[in-house]
């Protein structure tokens, strides 16, 4: 009943009931969401056989961690039944809608993302035995999720029949159900097929009066033809829906995986609602790089809500700066000292009522000269922890650490707390909490249960692999080369050879992993290693912080935006102050096309990261791209300030200068005042690009940068500004011979199996330009599909207007005016 009390799950309210259980909502009054109670009906408590039914549909779920599955988070008994939680979709299962309000585009991209569920399900060994519409929902973000393995097939689990009814459900059996014969993988594929004709058709393909004549229609009978009953049907869909639903086992398709490629060959510019049909010929300027066609499309007109700057952090929380503890032991235990600033400063995290400064601008601070005034205005912060650290080694059972934190109040500089502490090194965890929790009582905070559970976390029960960790995590932070990730990642592999069950390690070896080109998917090679470092740091940590960022990153890493915002999400609700978290809800907000919810937590990191300059240029280039272009240059400004070297600040002020008053010369005078110490070849680069917009064409040839690599590898923009700007003055071998230098780099990228979609779109263009049509448009719709704008409203832009380029050099010129009008509508480089 309501308010039932089930573990720490308050019930709310019952929400569904079938054969095999009874469903409530409920509300985790620990973690503060909704989830979803599913029990076993009362009469069949006492059946045996449907206990380990019951019990075993949790497990083979739990196998799962999908986008398009339902997670389950724990199983439990209350009163002698048992139940699981998983969690709570809101949504309308497929059953419940009609057919009419989904198109085909939609229709396949359910189907895409079932194919790719199915797929990890069988992976796994787990065939469902039951897919239907009434156990496929449709989540709040139009993502389809699949429920109920109460039948799923668990290979080489005990044989179970369900109790009193038929394995499956009449009318999406597949044929070798019906006859009771073995079923694979392949029967829910026939499932799946008879779904999707339902979804198009608006009816069951072998739907007949009674049951009977339903399993005989399932048999014998082929299905009616799509287009009886929906006009515009693919006729490759039909193919695909036929294949799917063959009687023949062997005819059948053979895995989940086989679907998807055939359903995303069904129409390559599908999802864009791209016209490629070419209607006029007027139009015939092609599409110039991204500077050009920012001046182009000056004129439009993209507006973001109120321009007015909103506050950051308007709360009144006390504002504190751990600064890094200095270490008076040996020069090589540097690191130990940073982790002990590092660990104090992530227990502080926990504490809602304190807003900690992030480690990223108070590394900076490390052996300073400055006062506590100057770094507290500096900061903004209410009080500084400071200390020393000592550790005399020795063997792990003698080896002894001394720490000598102290509070200050930086109004007046005094101290607040100070105190001296002497112990054995095992007692490091104990010794961390209790700095921690005398900084919250020296500051009056009354503590939450769950934030004092969280200030004595214990990460790990080795000091062997605690130490190896913090070299991990010291070589990550520093990394200068990828030599110094793979040591960090080394560090990390012994920190687990040593303790298996080290959460933290895993969650960082997953991000490590997951570092992946912007534009890039995460290699298959690397996709597998990833996954099970996040499983393990969920499994070691289901309800804790590095768990739920362990699978945070990986999804980021696949690209799957909406399960890492989940994860990160729920991290971010155990340690509200953590800069990192925020920073990657707010990369993936954004990158999902919540520009405003992204700008808030960008905002609100500045606050917590103020010196930093990662943080400080997401703020900026969020500001640019919502058009509030004062508050960017502010921002740039202070940037300048922080880190004069660091080139993309200059030159994003001339950026935002020439997109705000639409005048290139104000850029290039920016640009053209290079100051001691930044990268000139970066600056002249830009400066290419700027002439090249200014239609100089023989400024833009004699500016001469002799640019070969520009961020991770050869610029193909530089190669490509270069043969455009020899084009334009009519020599076009010269042009040639810059164009074959962008395609080489490029043709070498996805020969070593590039997944980026712009490597695939930058490639269509130079074939576009080099008159390549029918290989050009192959290679560009080939990017966007796996970079559209829907799945990356950030990177996807770039994907598109390159597309727009390729349509206007391959005579496409409405299809490129289309693209023009969809990036002025959204928040995107030409707007």
């Amino acid at each position: 009943t309501k308010g039932t009390m089930v573990a720490h799950y308050r019930i709310v309210e019952k929400i569904g009931a079938g054969g095999m259980g009874e469903v409530y909502l409920a509300e985790d009054t620990q973690l503060n969401r909704k989830v979803a109670l599913k029990f076993l009906p009362p009469h069949l408590c006492q059946d045996e056989d449907c206990r380990t039914r019951f019990k075993r549909e949790a497990q083979a779920a739990a196998k799962l961690n999908h986008p398009n599955i339902v997670t389950i988070h724990e199983v439990g008994e209350h009163q002698n039944r048992p139940f699981f939680v998983m969690e709570h979709i809101e949504g309308r299962s497929l059953h419940d809608i009609k057919s009419e309000e989904l198109d085909i585009d939609r229709i396949v991209g359910i189907a895409i993302q079932l194919c790719d569920g199915l797929q990890t399900a069988h992976a796994a060994g787990i065939t469902h035995r039951d897919i239907k519409p009434s156990n496929i929902v449709i989540d709040s973000t139009g993502r389809p999720k699949l429920l109920d393995f109460g039948l799923a097939l668990v290979k080489g689990g005990k044989h179970l029949t369900k109790t009193g009814s038929t394995l499956g459900t009449v009318g999406y059996m597949a044929p070798e159900q019906i006859e009771g014969k073995t079923t694979d993988d392949r029967s829910d594929l026939f499932s799946l097929g008879v779904v999707l004709y339902r979804l198009i058709a608006g009816q069951a393909p072998f739907r007949r009066d009674d049951e009977t004549a339903t399993l005989k229609a399932i048999l014998q009978d082929s299905p009616e033809p799509l287009a009886r009953y929906k006009s515009g049907v693919p006729n490759d869909l039909q193919r695909i829906i036929t294949k799917l639903l063959e009687k023949d086992l062997a005819l059948r398709y053979q895995s989940a995986a086989g679907v998807i490629p055939d359903l995303k060959k069904l129409s390559p510019t599908r999802t864009s609602g791209i016209v490629t049909e070419k209607k006029r010929d007027w139009w015939n300027l092609y599409v110039v790089p991204s500077a050009v066609v920012v001046m182009l499309a000056a004129f439009g007109y993209w507006y973001f809500g109120d321009r007015t700057p909103e506050s950051s952090d308007t709360d009144d929380r006390i504002m504190l700066a751990v600064l890094p503890f200095e270490n008076l032991g040996a020069a090589e235990d540097e690191y130990f000292a940073d982790g002990m600033t590092e660990e104090i400063t992530a227990r502080l995290a926990n504490v809602k009522d304190i807003a900690v400064i992030a480690r990223t601008s108070i590394r900076q601070y490390k052996n300073t000269d400055k006062s506590i005034a100057q770094i507290g205005e500096e900061l903004g912060v209410d009080y500084i922890l400071e200390g020393t650290v000592r550790w005399q080694k020795a063997s792990i059972s003698e080896a002894r650490i001394r720490v000598t934190p102290q509070l200050i109040r930086v109004s007046d500089a005094t101290h607040v707390w100070a105190e001296v502490y002497d112990d054995i090194l095992s007692e490091i965890f104990q010794l961390q909490t209790n700095i921690a929790e005398r900084v919250v009582d020296a500051l009056n905070i009354t503590l939450l249960e769950t934030e004092q559970r969280a200030l004595t976390t214990v990460p790990t029960m080795s000091l062997e692999a605690y130490d190896y960790y913090l070299q991990g995590k010291d070589y990550y932070d520093t990394y200068k080369s990828p030599e110094d990730l793979d040591f960090a990642e080394q560090m990390f592999e012994k920190a687990i050879e040593i303790d298996s069950t080290f959460a933290a390690a895993h969650a960082w070896l997953t991000r490590l992993y997951s570092m992946v080109p912007h534009y890039a998917i995460l290699a298959d090679s690397l996709r597998q290693i990833a996954y099970n470092h996040a499983v393990k740091a969920q499994e070691f940590s289901p309800d804790g912080v590095d768990g739920h960022l362990g699978m945070g990153f990986y999804y980021h890493g696949i690209q799957e935006f909406g399960p890492a915002l989940d994860e990160f999400n729920m991290a971010l609700a155990k340690q509200p102050n953590n800069s990192e978290i925020i920073d990657a809800t707010a990369g993936v907000l954004r990158r999902q096309g919540h520009w405003r919810e992204a700008l808030t937590r960008y905002e609100r990191n500045a606050r917590l990261d103020p010196r930093s300059v990662g943080a400080t240029w997401s703020l900026a280039y969020t500001y640019y791209y919502v058009r509030r272009f004062e508050d960017c240059a502010k921002v740039l400004e202070r940037g300048q300030s922080l880190a004069p070297d660091f080139w993309p600040f200059k030159t994003f002020r001339a950026w935002t200068a020439m997109t705000e008053y639409q005048n290139v010369d104000s850029a290039l005078a920016i640009l053209e005042s290079t100051s001691p110490g930044i990268d000139e070849k970066f600056l002249k680069s830009f400066i290419v690009e700027l002439y090249f917009l200014k239609r100089d064409f023989a400024q833009c040839v004699a500016a001469k940068t002799a640019v070969e690599r520009i961020w991770h590898g050869d610029s193909t923009e530089y190669y490509l500004l270069r043969g455009q700007a020899y084009d334009q003055l009519k020599q076009p071998k010269v042009a040639h011979h810059y164009y074959d230098s962008a395609r080489t780099i490029l043709e070498l990228r996805l020969g070593r199996g590039s997944t980026s979609g712009i490597d695939f779109t930058s490639f269509g263009h130079v074939l576009a330009l080099q008159g390549d049509t029918s290989k050009a448009l192959e290679m560009g719709r080939k990017g966007y599909e796996i970079l559209p704008l829907s799945k990356d409203a950030v990177n996807g832009a770039y994907a598109l207007e390159d597309l727009a380029k390729i349509y206007s050099l391959t005579g496409e010129s409405d299809a490129a005016i289309e693209i023009l009008d969809t990036l002025l509508r959204v928040p995107s480089q030409l707007n």
